[in-house]
């Protein structure tokens, strides 16, 4: 994993930040996506449900054969929405979804979008627009 951006306390890339503090959050948020060798085969079935029982919380897509679940709200993206509503509406553990191959759960609105990843459940990563 390449290097984050800003601590773990403090989660949000804004714009108004060092553009290589930017492209740093954009090279962290592309190895939080990536597949590493020990990593679950992709269950896109798995990703699919689990994206069934985020659907409450906003529309739901599986990105990348179930490695990515998105969750896309009109407003209310934050550091802890993924993690929060992975747990309130499918019971599900991160440590479950990296088991069936999903790194990622990324939430979405207009003017933030945060990746949670599954192997850690502190690495949480967001930018503002």
């Amino acid at each position: 994993m390449p290097p984050r951006p800003v601590p773990t306390s403090s989660p949000t890339v804004r714009i108004t930040m060092p553009m290589d503090v930017q492209l740093q959050a954009i090279q962290y948020m592309a190895a939080m996506q990536a597949p590493q060798p020990s990593d679950a085969p992709a269950d896109p079935t798995y990703a699919k449900e689990i994206a069934g029982g985020l659907s409450g919380v906003g529309k739901t897509d599986v990105i990348s054969s179930g490695r990515l679940i998105d969750i896309t709200l009109s407003k209310g993206c934050d550091a802890t929405l993924p993690k929060e509503a992975l747990a309130r509406h499918t019971g599900a553990s991160l440590t479950t979804l990296l088991l069936h191959g999903v790194l990622v759960i990324r939430c979405k609105d207009r003017e933030v979008q945060c990746l949670q990843s599954t192997r850690d459940a502190d690495d949480v990563l967001c930018t503002h627009k």
